[in-house]
């Protein structure tokens, strides 16, 4: 067995050595495809497209990865052993949860071996910003719903979507758009560029009112502003800190709900519920009539605003996937930061993760390969962060 892989292994180097651009191009035409299955599914595009051709347009883009896995990139026996363990049993759990985002997520992640950061990041960008346009003009020209609503019963303020499924998911598009390109230029920008970031949180603000998303943009902002001091600090900081403080974070999201579950009549937490726009309700729901089950559960979410839907990622995790999957969720975040903070010059990946990981506590877009790029650069290849100084 050892033989054929080391002489198919050797096929395939010689094959990239003649071709070195076709396994980056594989992975990248493959990703956009998913971006847009995915973005179709969070849009009010959806009701143009049938079920079966939204399953097919995710599929074809995970098989189109799994070729590039098996006979592009270089992986023993062992390594593809493990490939296929894990996708059976992310197969089996998010058919449990009956949700897929998390078993073709995991597709691209392990796919990304060897592509350039900076192609992925230019074909996430790319894709996001051209569907958005897409479907902002469908909505504004009446072809699709342009879902929009008030914070309160008597509220002034509307909030729109523009084609996507809820203002906070193109309020999270937005977000995801800033921590690409932030990253993509490497946490150093001019000052046109300073001006044309507080315009488009601006603009992302005044279109959905998503108040999360903005004080998240603005905490990039000030990681962009004090960047250098904010290397200076990580200098001083472990990963094993990192690592326990993100544990923390997490324990702290899951108590607060557990809290409220309890005194949902405490000042305290009823306007941290309120400044969350209802979320530790939804948790309430969830301790109140879906005990924790070991392998996760199918949990009817039927969302719309104003249904019970799971926000937070982290509860998503824990509540439909199961425990092993938390787990792994976990591995998944030390691995991250044990990649973005062994070299300071990926620290502005990291920052991106720190700002998406903070998110996952309040949104439900963590597991979303069109809205979080993250997971995609941990073997991605990283040298653009190599070239000059951050």
């Amino acid at each position: 067995m050892d033989s054929i892989l080391t002489n198919w292994t050797t096929k395939a180097r010689k094959f990239k050595e003649a071709h070195p651009n076709v396994a980056s191009a594989l992975y990248l035409t493959a990703l956009s495809i998913f971006i847009v299955a995915s973005m179709i599914k969070n849009s009010q595009m959806f009701m143009f497209f049938s079920q079966e051709f939204i399953f097919i347009l995710e599929l074809i883009p995970a098989l189109m990865v799994t070729i590039k896995i098996l006979f592009l990139d270089e992986h023993n026996g062992q390594e593809l052993a493990i490939f296929f363990l894990m996708e059976f049993y992310l197969y089996m759990s998010s058919y449990i949860a009956a949700s897929v985002s998390v078993f073709y997520f995991s597709f691209f992640i392990i796919g990304a071996k060897n592509v350039k950061a900076e192609q992925i990041l230019k074909v996430f960008m790319l894709t996001n910003i051209a569907f958005m346009i897409v479907a902002a003009i469908l909505a504004l020209s009446g072809v699709i719903w342009n879902y929009s609503t008030t914070r309160g019963l008597y509220s002034p303020v509307y909030r729109y979507a523009l084609g996507m499924a809820y203002p906070s998911d193109y309020a999270a598009r937005g977000l995801a758009l800033l921590l690409a390109y932030a990253v993509l230029k490497k946490f150093r920008l001019r000052l046109p560029e300073y001006i044309s970031f507080i315009a488009v949180i601006f603009w992302f603000y005044l279109i959905t009112g998503t108040r999360v998303d903005l004080l998240l943009s603005l905490l990039l902002l000030v990681f962009l502003v004090a960047y250098p001091k904010v290397k200076q600090l990580f200098k001083k900081i472990s990963i094993k800190a990192v690592n326990i403080a993100m544990l923390v974070y997490m324990f702290l999201i899951y108590l607060i709900g557990f809290l409220f579950t309890c005194f949902p009549s405490n000042k305290i937490l009823s306007l941290i519920n309120s400044a969350l726009s209802g979320r530790l309700s939804h948790e309430q729901t969830l301790f109140h009539n879906f005990p924790i089950s070991f392998t996760g559960r199918y949990i009817y979410q039927p969302g719309g605003g104003s249904g019970f839907f799971i926000d937070a990622s982290f509860f998503r995790i824990l509540w439909m996937y199961g425990i092993p999957m938390l787990l792994i969720a976990i591995v998944l975040f030390f691995m991250l930061n044990n990649r973005f903070l062994k070299n300071l010059n990926y620290l502005p990946i990291e920052l991106a993760f720190i700002i998406f990981f903070i998110s996952a506590g309040i949104d439900q877009h963590f597991l979303d390969a069109s809205f979080n790029f993250v997971p995609l650069l941990l073997f991605a290849n990283l040298e653009m962060f190599d070239k000059g100084q951050n």
